[in-house]
C-alpha cells in the first residue's frame, strides 16, 4: 500500500471512530434505538475498512484475497442498510419532537395563493428564481440569490446530480455493464471531499457565509459540471481544460454573488483543497463509477481436443531445437549478445506483438538478428515460433547457453504479460493448463543455465516485484511499473503496450545507453500518464556495476533509421 492510500486508510478509519464515539455519547444521553442501530452501521464500517486493508496486503487473486472481498461485500451491504435504517429512525424521531415543541404559526392571508393573482405571482417567483439560477451558470452578475439556498433546493440539485451521474456512466459503460456496488463507497469519499469544500468555503469567506448557502453553491454547480464533463470523453484535453476553467471562474462568481464581496482567500483555499482531493484521488485511484463495462470476452478454443493439446506440447522440446540450431555461436573477442523472448498470454496479440519488435529494435542496436530465439503464446498463430511455457524457456536458456561464451557473452531477456506483484507472470495458451512464471523459477531457469551476464527487461504490471529477486552485480533488470503498480496499454486492440512504445520504440533506436533508453521512457510514460490522468506506472530499474563494466566492451550499434511499423 502506498502513502497515499495509508493516509486515507487512517483519515478514514478516524472519522469512523470520531462518529462511533459520538454516537455513543449521544445514546447514553438520549437511550434512543436509533442511535443503537447507527452504532453498529459504523461498527460495520469499521469492519470493512480493516477488511479492505487486509485485502490490500494480500495478492489478487488468491484464495484469502477471494474471501476477504465477499466480506466486505456482505459487510458493505449490512452497513448501508443499517445506515438508512437508523438514519430514517432518528429524523424520524426529532420531526416528531419537533412537532410537539413548535407552536402553531399565526395564519397569514398571504402564505399561500389564494386566486388567479396570487398564483400568477408565485408562478413569477418561480420564474425568477430560475432566471438567477440561469444568471449564475453563465457567469452573469446576479443579485438576491441568498433566498435561493434552502434545503430542499440543495436536495433537489444532490438528487439530480446523482441522477445524471448514475445515467451519463451508464451510457459509458455501454451495453452489457454490471452495476458496481463498490464504486458506491467511492462514491461517498467523493460526497465527503465535496462537503470538506463547502466547510472551507463557509469558514474562510468573509463576512462567513451559512454553510447551507455555501452547500448551494456546490450543489448547483455539479448538474452543469457532469453534462459537461460526459464531452471531455470525446474532446479530451482541450475540453477537460476549458471545463476546469469554468468550474474556477464558476466558484468565483458564485462566492461574490454570495457573500456580496471577492472572497480570494476562500477561493485560494479551495483550490487547494481540490488539488490536494485530485492527487489523492490518483494515488489511490479513486473513481466512483457505478457501472463496470462489459469485458470483450476472448473466443473459445472449442476445436482442441486432449489428443491436439498433448501433441502440441510433445512437440515443443523439437521445435525449441530447431530454433536453436538457427541460432549462431558466439564468435571474436568482443562480448556477444542474444536476445530470448517470451510473450506468455496469448489471448491478446500485444504480448505476442511487443515481443516480435522487441527483437527488431535489439536486432538493429546489439546485432542479434542471428542470434535470438523467441518463445510466444498467440492464438492467431501456434506454428511460427515455439510455444512460451516455463519449461519452455528453462531449455530455450540452456540451450541459448550452449551457444555463449559464458565469460563474456550478453543475455537480452524480454517479457511481456499480464503481471502481479507475487511476483508472476501470466502464462496461458488457450486450453493448456500452464504454469505461471515466478520470480523463484525464473531465477532458478537463470542460475540452472549458467548464463552469468544477463539484461531482463518486463513489460508487465507490478514487474518491479521481481527486481529484489534477480538483481545481482552481473544484471540489469528493466521493469514497466512497480511493484504495487499497474502498466498500461496491454488491451487487444494495440499493437505495444505504454512501455513498449516508450522503451522498444521511442528511447532504445536512439539512445546511447541502456540506461539512457530506460530514463527516456520512463519520462514519456510520467508525461503520457500524467495527461491522460491515470496512476502512475512509475517503471523502476537496476543496473549492476559489473555488467555495466562488460556493455562498455559491447557497446551499441549507431543508431539507425529504424522503421516504426507500428502505429
Amino acid at each position: 500500500m502506498n502513502l497515499a492510500g495509508a493516509f486515507l486508510f487512517v483519515a478514514s478509519l478516524a472519522c469512523q471512530l470520531i462518529l462511533l464515539a459520538m454516537q455513543l455519547r449521544t445514546y447514553r444521553q438520549t437511550r434512543h434505538s436509533s442511535l443503537v442501530i447507527l452504532a453498529i452501521g459504523t461498527v460495520l464500517a469499521v469492519l470493512y475498512l480493516g477488511s479492505g486493508f487486509a485485502a490490500a496486503l494480500h495478492a489478487p487473486g488468491s484464495t484469502m484475497s477471494r474471501w476477504l472481498y465477499w466480506v466486505m461485500v456482505i459487510v458493505f451491504g449490512a452497513q448501508i442498510v443499517l445506515a438508512l435504517w437508523g438514519s430514517a429512525s432518528l429524523f424520524h424521531a426529532f420531526a416528531a419532537q419537533s412537532a410537539i415543541n413548535r407552536p402553531a404559526p399565526a395564519a397569514r392571508a398571504d402564505d399561500l395563493p389564494t386566486g388567479p393573482c396570487d398564483a400568477a405571482f408565485a408562478r413569477g417567483r418561480g420564474r425568477g428564481a430560475l432566471s438567477r439560477l440561469f444568471r449564475l451558470w453563465t457567469l452573469q452578475r446576479v443579485d438576491s440569490v441568498a433566498s435561493l439556498a434552502t434545503e430542499r433546493s440543495v436536495a433537489l440539485f444532490v438528487l439530480v446530480s446523482l441522477a445524471l451521474w448514475a445515467g451519463l456512466d451508464r451510457l459509458r459503460a455501454g451495453s452489457g455493464a454490471t452495476f458496481n456496488v463498490l464504486g458506491i463507497s467511492d462514491l461517498g469519499l467523493t460526497a465527503l471531499m465535496l462537503l470538506a469544500l463547502a466547510f472551507v468555503l463557509a469558514r474562510r469567506s468573509r463576512p462567513p457565509l451559512p454553510y447551507r448557502q455555501s452547500l448551494f453553491i456546490i450543489a448547483t454547480a455539479l448538474p452543469v459540471l457532469i453534462v459537461l464533463s460526459h464531452f471531455t470523453d470525446r474532446w479530451a484535453r482541450a475540453a477537460t481544460t476549458a471545463l476546469v476553467l469554468y468550474a474556477l471562474a464558476y466558484l468565483w462568481r458564485a462566492l461574490r454573488a454570495f457573500s456580496g464581496a471577492r472572497q480570494p482567500r476562500a477561493f485560494a483555499l479551495s483550490i487547494a483543497l481540490l488539488c490536494g482531493c485530485v492527487w489523492l484521488a490518483h494515488e489511490v485511484y479513486l473513481f466512483p463509477s457505478l457501472w463496470i463495462p462489459k469485458v470483450a470476452e476472448t473466443t473459445a478454443d472449442s476445436i482442441w481436443k486432449a489428443d491436439v493439446s498433448e501433441s502440441l506440447l510433445f512437440s515443443q522440446q523439437q521445435r525449441i531445437d530447431e530454433a536453436l540450431n538457427a541460432v549462431s555461436a558466439s564468435d571474436g573477442s568482443v562480448p556477444s549478445m542474444f536476445f530470448v523472448g517470451f510473450a506468455g498470454d496469448g489471448s491478446q496479440k500485444v504480448f505476442a506483438e511487443e515481443i516480435e519488435f522487441a527483437s527488431r529494435v535489439v536486432a538493429e542496436r546489439y546485432d542479434t538478428a542471428h542470434r535470438e530465439l523467441l518463445l510466444i503464446n498467440d492464438r492467431r498463430d501456434r506454428e511460427t515460433h515455439p510455444l512460451a511455457t516455463v519449461s519452455g524457456l528453462r531449455y530455450a536458456l540452456k540451450g541459448i547457453a550452449r551457444k555463449m561464451n559464458l565469460q563474456r557473452d550478453i543475455l537480452f531477456l524480454s517479457l511481456s504479460s499480464h503481471g502481479s506483484d507475487d511476483p508472476e507472470l501470466y502464462v496461458s495458451n488457450g486450453p493448456l493448463d500452464l504454469d505461471q512464471v515466478t520470480g523463484k523459477n525464473l531465477m532458478q531457469a537463470l542460475h540452472d543455465s549458467g548464463i552469468r551476464w544477463r539484461i531482463i527487461v518486463i513489460s508487465a504490471c507490478h514487474a518491479g516485484a521481481f527486481i529484489p529477486i534477480l538483481k545481482d552485480p552481473g544484471t540489469i533488470i528493466i521493469t514497466a511499473a512497480a511493484a504495487d503498480r499497474t502498466s498500461f496499454g496491454c488491451s487487444d486492440d494495440r499493437d505495444l503496450t505504454y512501455f513498449g512504445e516508450a522503451f522498444y520504440r521511442d528511447a532504445l533506436p536512439k539512445a546511447a545507453s541502456l540506461e539512457q533508453a530506460f530514463s527516456l521512457a520512463r519520462s514519456a510514460i510520467a508525461k503520457r500518464e500524467a495527461l491522460e490522468h491515470i496512476t502512475p506506472s512509475k517503471p523502476q530499474a537496476y543496473f549492476g556495476a559489473d555488467l555495466e563494466r562488460v556493455l562498455l566492451r559491447r557497446p551499441m550499434e549507431e543508431p539507425a533509421t529504424f522503421p516504426h511499423m507500428v502505429k
